[in-house]
């Protein structure tokens, strides 16, 4: 590459911080940062001048953390860069604040999705930053600093806004990078060390960009509606080779594009790692963003994948399954008969799924919300729901969409008990009170406790036999949990979850924590993990527990009308009880097994709902099916959601990772 800059003269060289804050435990390696550096690197100018270091950092660290980061540099940077996402906003922008205090001759450079095309409220928040870049960074970033270095002028450079004079100056849009050549490899040249790669829990990596697709809540399709761009296979393939070579085992290649499947080459990408996991004999755990309406090539990636044990549940992204909350999304969903096929299809493969939905999207009602999860769960699938988080740069974001569909937002935790990811959730519009809202998340911990975890059996069959909803049972199972349950410490932590969706300030961490401890691996989801650790902490607590439970939903639906078969209910019960005992078994990293016995009936049932995987030890012979629930010490084979073990996406790590408590 020949710069067009002009010629530096040769002296030392000046220090370009390159920072990111993350919310993920024990990552080591940006993507984005490393594209900057592999891109400025490549120019000899820039790389004979400037000394670039990058910097990933845990955001939770505190104000302590940030000004270790500072004292750890040996001199006064020349300039600093940070990549601004919606989590990490508030640190990035007080490092930057530090770092101007500190060195105000400094230049501080901002982009990434929050802020990009922010300049407005970014720098009226922010008037300590110097320049931002709107879009994709790495060449304007390269070319920001060429014009640093020689004293040029900013504006010849496209796509950025700065001030000059007092205020704030947007040059014209940039051109989107078409041939990603351009985009130098942070992987094949010398920018991460060996060290480095090895020493990051995850690997977030791309085979392309764009998304062709137009949601009006996501920035990535919202905001460029572009067409997909591929970097050369070649170049992936030799990218991959040095990652799985590298990377330790039980770590995250996460393929950051926006709909892997999409591309029909994508199933030699997979191919190309299944190869190089055994020829490196590693167990990594891959993950991506599916294409956003499932195909059969996703289905055959899965599958190879999940056969290779490279991967845990998969992603089926609907969102909603009301066509009106659709229609204003832009969004041209997974038909409802294709979205069973698909599922009938990855449960033939033994390939574990969950379906993303979203609370909260503007002309969602509670009614249509509870509709779309009964959906998925009478579909055989594994809901996760999400709360609407109002992202910059999307249609939902534009003021005159708010107040079209009066959304009210609220700045809080995305997670009310993670404190550290804090955005703006939309609460309430003009088909969705704010206590319905709040309902509508507390449902969300009901479901996966119960549907997911506890009774999935239980309610399966009382719902195929009484054809009472499903999430209706999951609702009288919550209200069972408020007002009825034996145990106040499970009665107290259900009713501080809606208190905490009303007032994130009066979540009661104190609460949780007295059965979890302090050390909590997955920050998010804590009621959840509160209320599972002590309804399966001892055989005791989660037959008594079940029981009950099972007992005073089978009364209602009696008083309903409801004709109920206990035989078939307990047998399934006892299937759920088994699994609870593995559950604990694994919670403390155990080798452990439970008999069951289900009538015929209801284990036909469960079969063909898929609550019972195939891989289950069981005698199909005879009236009643018997068979045998265990856990070796590293995994776990019974019928209890992927996602609701692992808590978040569905990654497949063994529980006893996330959930110690009972150790």
């Amino acid at each position: 590459m020949t710069s067009t800059w002009p010629a530096v003269a040769a002296v030392k060289k000046k220090t370009v911080q390159l920072v990111e804050f993350t919310a993920m435990h024990g990552v080591r390696y940006s993507v984005t940062l490393g594209y900057l550096k592999a891109t400025a690197v490549a120019d000899p100018e820039l790389d004979e001048a400037c000394d670039f270091r990058i910097s990933v950092r845990e955001q939770s660290g505190g104000e302590q953390a940030m000004d270790e980061l500072l004292d750890s540099w040996d001199d006064e940077p020349f300039a600093v860069a940070l990549t601004v996402f919606f989590w990490n906003r508030a640190q990035s922008l007080e490092l930057a604040r530090r770092v101007k205090l500190r060195w105000p001759d400094c230049r501080v450079v901002l982009g990434g999705n929050d802020v990009s095309y922010q300049q407005d409220p970014l720098f009226a928040e922010a008037p300590w930053v110097d320049v931002l870049v709107h879009g994709e960074g790495e060449l304007r970033f390269r070319d920001l600093i060429g014009c640093f270095l020689a004293e040029g002028d900013l504006a010849a450079i496209p796509g950025i806004s700065y001030w000059s004079e007092g205020a704030v100056v947007t040059n014209a849009d940039a051109d989107r990078i078409t041939d990603l050549e351009q985009v130098v490899s942070p992987i094949l040249s010398p920018v991460y060390s060996d060290a480095e790669i090895t020493g990051s829990s995850m690997i977030v990596y791309e085979t392309n960009r764009g998304c062709p697709y137009k949601c009006a809540f996501c920035y990535w399709g919202g905001a460029t509606n572009s067409k997909v761009r591929q970097f050369d296979l070649d170049r992936i393939f030799a990218e991959l080779d040095r990652l799985v070579r590298l990377m330790p085992t039980d770590a995250t290649l996460f393929i950051a594009d926006a709909n892997f499947g999409i591309i029909a080459r994508d199933r030699q990408i997979a191919e190309h790692i299944v190869e190089l996991t055994r020829r490196h004999d590693k167990r990594l755990i891959i993950s991506t963003n599916w294409a956003k309406n499932g195909n059969d090539r996703i289905v055959e990636i899965a599958g190879m994948l999940h056969a290779a044990e490279l991967t845990g549940a998969i992603t089926l992204s609907a969102q909603s399954f009301d066509p009106d909350v659709l229609k204003i999304a832009n969004r041209a969903n997974i038909r409802t008969d294709h979205y069973r096929r698909l599922l009938s299809r990855f449960r033939a493969l033994d390939v574990p799924t969950y379906t993303d939905l979203i609370w909260g999207l503007p002309g969602e009602t509670h009614e249509s919300y509870l509709a779309g999860a009964e959906e998925v769960l009478t579909a055989g699938g594994s809901p996760v729901i999400y709360p609407l988080l109002l992202l910059n740069n999307t249609e939902y974001s534009r003021e005159s969409f708010q107040d079209k569909h009066k959304l009210t937002t609220r700045w809080m935790p995305a997670d009310i008990t993670n404190p550290e990811l804090v955005a703006e959730v939309v609460v309430a519009h003009d088909t969705m009170t704010t206590e319905e809202w709040v309902d509508g998340m507390a449902f969300r911990v009901s479901m996966t406790l119960f549907q997911k975890i506890l009774l999935r059996c239980a309610l399966r069959v009382l719902h195929m036999t009484t054809g009472v909803r499903m999430v209706e049972l999951c609702d009288q199972l919550w209200s069972f949990l408020l007002e009825d349950c034996a145990d106040p410490f499970l009665r107290a932590v259900a009713r501080n979850v809606a208190a905490g969706y009303r007032e994130p300030g009066d979540v009661d961490m104190a609460l949780l924590r007295t059965v979890i401890g302090d050390r909590v691996v997955v920050p998010e989801e804590v009621h959840f993990q509160a209320l599972l650790c002590r309804a399966a902490g001892t055989e005791r607590a989660a037959r008594n527990l079940l029981t009950d439970a099972v007992d005073r939903l089978c009364a209602r639906l009696t008083a309903a009308g409801h004709e109920i078969d206990r035989a078939l209910v307990d047998g399934a019960l006892s299937l759920d009880l088994a699994a609870t005992t593995i559950l604990r078994a694994s919670m403390r990293g155990e080798l452990h097994e439970a008999e069951f016995a289900v009538p015929r009936r209801a284990w036909d049932l469960l079969v063909d709902a898929g609550d019972v995987p195939s891989s289950l030890d069981a005698d199909g012979r005879g009236a009643t099916v018997r068979g045998t629930v265990w856990a070796p010490p590293r995994w776990v084979h019974y019928p209890i959601s992927v996602y609701s073990l692992s808590i978040w996406h569905g990654t497949g790590r063994p529980l006893h990772d996330l959930l110690f408590a009972l150790s």
